[in-house]
């Protein structure tokens, strides 16, 4: 916390108590944040008040002990995507106009894969299987299964474990997913072979950065006769590629700058 004058208005008080309590790994009992925010008792009680009622801090019953809440860490998740996708905006865009098709980001939240930004090629006949917000359980679809299959083997071992159903529901294995992590490793990049809408495939990598951390994935998808073989290798996959480095250079100077 770097500024400790007192704050003007309600917004930045609350904002002082949400400082506060970010740096307190096992939450803070009033006491304590009365003492960290410099605020008197009776300020300080009405502000967290005012939190609890939107979800932004709650309190232990037991131990009386502040923490932040779950409405948080949904905006944290929400601004988190906002974030890759204006990253991702010129490169898509980029994308789109060199292969005239619909390409697709999405980023993994848990168990499930959340579509964030899509972009429409030139071509008349557009493969629309997915719209910004769509949520899909990892392993369904090109870019969830770039997601997917970037995992370590617990954390895909885990994620069948967690999505059985839900994976059912689109007729996926785990047989069926073993053997797109074999495809996925032998070539580099994910595929859907008309495995969500009939006729339409598409080919995904994934974005990861320099500390191993798993951004998003790119897809881009067509109707069945815009993906022979030749056009992946010579024109799709090397632009999927080269946006996905591009992309993932902008997060590694993100990283840099808040390790500094």
């Amino acid at each position: 916390m770097t500024n400790l004058s007192a704050p003007k208005g309600s917004i930045a008080r609350a904002a002082r108590v949400l400082d506060v309590l970010s740096l307190a790994s096992e939450g803070a009992d009033l006491t304590e944040i009365v003492a960290q925010s410099k605020f008197t008792k009776t300020t300080t009680f009405r502000v967290l008040a005012s939190l609890r009622e939107v979800d932004y801090v709650f309190q232990d019953p037991a131990t009386r002990v502040y923490r932040l809440g779950s409405k948080l860490a949904e905006l944290s998740r929400n601004a988190e995507r906002v974030n890759v996708g204006a990253f991702a905006e010129r490169g898509m865009t980029r994308l789109a106009e060199m292969s005239e098709d619909t390409v697709f980001l999405s980023v993994p939240e848990g168990a499930a894969s959340i579509c964030v930004s899509r972009k429409v090629g030139a071509f008349p006949i557009r493969t629309l299987t997915l719209d910004k917000g769509d949520r899909r359980p990892l392993g369904v679809g090109a870019g969830s299964l770039a997601l997917y299959c970037s995992l370590s083997e617990d954390q895909r071992a885990a994620v069948c474990r967690v999505n059985k159903n839900w994976l059912t529901d689109y007729g996926v294995t785990n047989e069926g997913l073993e053997t797109e992590y074999k495809f996925f490793k032998a070539h580099g990049y994910a595929r859907n072979q008309g495995g969500v809408v009939s006729g339409m495939s598409a080919i995904a990598v994934p974005v990861v950065t320099a500390s191993g951390r798993l951004v998003a994935a790119l897809a881009i998808g067509a109707i069945n006769d815009r993906m022979k073989q030749s056009r992946i290798d010579d024109l799709l996959l090397p632009g999927l590629k080269r946006e996905a480095r591009r992309l993932a250079g902008r997060f590694n100077a993100l990283e840099r700058e808040q390790n500094k």
